[in-house]
């Protein structure tokens, strides 16, 4: 019974962190969201662009991403790509409305 108490811990432990990492992900992108201008800025309220900002937000993802290569599980994994690869279109996609204006 010992040991399958330990088990459960170390699993919610694991799942925990999993959290953490996923909500820090999450946070990330959202402020990124908001730079590009693509949602509302939960402070202002109002749409605002700021695409030095939001790329910075990308660069501290990839930093991220980076920094945690070989320690995150699947979902994790998955996660912080497809994310990246998002705002990462999206950042091109603003850049060049802006250099088209």
């Amino acid at each position: 019974m010992g040991e399958e108490l330990q088990k459960e811990k170390a699993e919610a432990k694991i799942n925990e962190e999993e959290l953490s990492f996923l909500s820090l992900v999450y946070s990330l992108s959202q402020a990124a969201w908001s730079w590009l201008g693509k949602q509302v800025h939960p402070v202002s309220n109002q749409v605002q662009k700021d695409l030095k900002q939001a790329k910075s937000m990308i660069d501290m993802l990839r930093m991220l991403q980076k920094k945690t290569q070989g320690n995150l599980n699947p979902k994790e994994q998955q996660m912080i790509e497809g994310v990246l690869a998002d705002l990462e279109l999206n950042y091109v996609e603003e850049s060049s409305k802006k250099v088209d204006s």
